[in-house]
């Protein structure tokens, strides 16, 4: 169901996808952000509010964005249902808690008219202000291990071009679906263009920063384990492996210690999950859904 503030145009730039549950204390953030640095182009943006209880959806419309309603609390249903009236390309994923300019959209956009170039991201800047130095040091290998292997993953951003759309029908029903978008394509297919970082909020604790570990891991084990997903050509390229990364940078060391004890806590109890049969739930961190600079 389309409650949307009206039709769009043939006109926009882009068209971006945001699928929010219960997204009202960081929604207006994310779509004022998204008026900066357009210089007259326009943008089709639709917000997926999925399963949503509050004024999430009034808020978007509030913005001017169209809104598309799904019942049930699924990230993927919000995906697939926004896609169906998306009205153009190329076409961004947005997760309602980041900060993205339309000047970064418009970047990103020309980016992805490069010869060869399906799909794309812009640069990320993880905000780990005010947060333990447990969490701290985590970042500082993990954003050195995803520049050592030119992933923009983890940032809440992807965007892909109609050809890049074209490889795949609709988002399959996996947790990970930013490793699915990267994993579609190649190396040499993708872009990330120097352009505004998208502002991520990093977890506030380390309880927060653990529990997000673990839906990565046994999202990965889904994909891992789909023979389908797991044949896709992103996934199969070599990476640099964190302690090559740490060996060429030693000040990453002390932070190291902390890198390797949250993932490997995060993978045994990721793993138990499999063992137990328990299905991977779509999760969130509440600790980044803060009101602060939330313009709703």
């Amino acid at each position: 169901m389309d409650e949307g503030a009206g039709d769009g145009d043939g006109d926009r730039a882009a068209s971006v996808v945001i699928p929010a549950h219960n997204e009202e204390a960081v929604i207006g953030r994310l779509l004022t952000s998204l008026t900066e640095g357009l210089d007259g182009a326009a943008l089709d943006v639709v917000v997926a509010c999925n399963g949503c209880t509050d004024r999430t959806a009034e808020i978007a419309s509030e913005h001017g964005a169209r809104v598309v309603v799904v019942p049930e609390p699924s990230k993927i249903a919000a995906l697939n249902a926004a896609d169906e009236v998306a009205e153009g390309f190329p076409r961004f994923y947005v997760d309602a808690d980041v900060v993205l300019t339309g000047r970064a959209v418009l970047d990103v956009a020309r980016a992805l008219e490069e010869p060869g170039a399906l799909a794309a991201a812009p640069p990320a800047h993880l905000d780990t202000t005010g947060r333990p130095w447990t969490v701290r040091a985590f970042y500082r290998v993990w954003e050195a291990v995803q520049d050592a292997n030119h992933m923009p993953a983890g940032s809440g951003v992807y965007a892909m071009n109609a050809a890049g759309r074209a490889r795949f029908d609709r988002f399959p029903d996996v947790v990970a679906d930013d490793l699915f978008a990267r994993n579609v394509f190649t190396r040499d297919e993708r872009r990330a263009p120097a352009t505004d970082a998208v502002l991520v909020e990093a977890p506030h604790t380390l309880g927060a920063l653990l529990a997000r570990r673990i839906r990565v891991y046994a999202g990965n084990a889904q994909v891992a384990a789909d023979p389908e997903l797991s044949r896709l050509p992103g996934g199969r390229e070599p990476r640099t492996p964190w302690w090559k990364v740490v060996a060429r940078r030693p000040a990453l060391i002390p932070a190291a210690t902390v890198f390797v004890a949250v993932n490997g806590l995060a993978k045994l109890r990721a793993r138990r999950l499999g063992r137990r049969g328990r299905a991977v739930a779509w999760g969130r961190d509440e600790t980044t859904r803060s009101p602060r600079g939330a313009q709703p």
